[in-house]
């Protein structure tokens, strides 16, 4: 599965499993582990998987013209989980309405999630 349907499957699952006041909380929390993927999910793949793009023009190619949570699958999701939670969040504390042990919370229920589907 693309990462914005493994984003939509875990928005379901945790919407059977919480309150409407805690699910837009967490709602929030994708939508901005979401921008954070596509803000630096291409270059994590790249040096995870030490691509030549000189060698890889497809992979150039969509770096150039898709978002990353498009064309992915989740498994670099949990490679920026600490650049989320002390950069990206950080950066955008004026946006971020999650407190800081909340996303930290959040990001490891994620991963987890992630690892047991």
């Amino acid at each position: 599965m693309l990462i914005d349907e493994t984003f939509a499957l875990y928005l379901y699952k945790i919407s059977l499993k919480t309150n409407p006041g805690y699910y837009k909380t967490i709602l929030a929390f994708v939508i901005f582990f979401r921008e954070c993927l596509n803000q630096i999910g291409w270059a994590k793949r790249i040096q995870s998987e030490e691509i030549d793009l000189d060698n890889r023009q497809d992979i150039k190619e969509l770096m150039e013209t898709s978002q990353f949570c498009l064309v992915n699958t989740a498994e670099h999701a949990p490679e920026i989980c600490n650049e989320f939670v002390t950069v990206y969040v950080e950066e955008h504390r004026n946006l971020f309405v999650i407190e800081r042990a909340d996303c930290i919370d959040l990001t490891i229920n994620f991963c987890h999630w992630l690892f047991e589907y």
